[in-house]
């Protein structure tokens, strides 16, 4: 017979745990904020490495992590930025 599952520990301490802030960010505006600053990072990154790269100082794994992880980003803020456009234009489509 197998012994029952532990109660699962509240959210916050896992986060607490990891170093996350256990409160949600102030406002969405400061929540977008730092996800393009973190977006803008990661590009950032990606662009040293690359010039790391064909300077012949960086791995070549590490360059191809660097370029995925621009790609997974640019992807994402293409993404999210269609979706901010097609709500934008629902909002407009709306009868006052």
């Amino acid at each position: 017979m197998t012994a029952p599952l532990p109660a699962i520990q509240p959210v916050s301490a896992a986060m607490r745990a990891y170093g996350a802030a256990a409160t949600p960010a102030a406002d969405f505006g400061a929540m977008v904020g730092d996800a393009a600053r973190a977006s803008l990072n990661t590009l950032r990154t990606a662009e040293v490495t690359a010039a790391r790269g064909v300077a012949g100082t960086a791995d070549v794994q590490e360059v191809v992590q660097a370029a995925a992880n621009a790609e997974l980003t640019v992807q994402t803020m293409t993404q999210l930025r269609d979706k901010v456009v097609s709500a934008y234009m629902d909002v407009l489509r709306m009868a006052v």
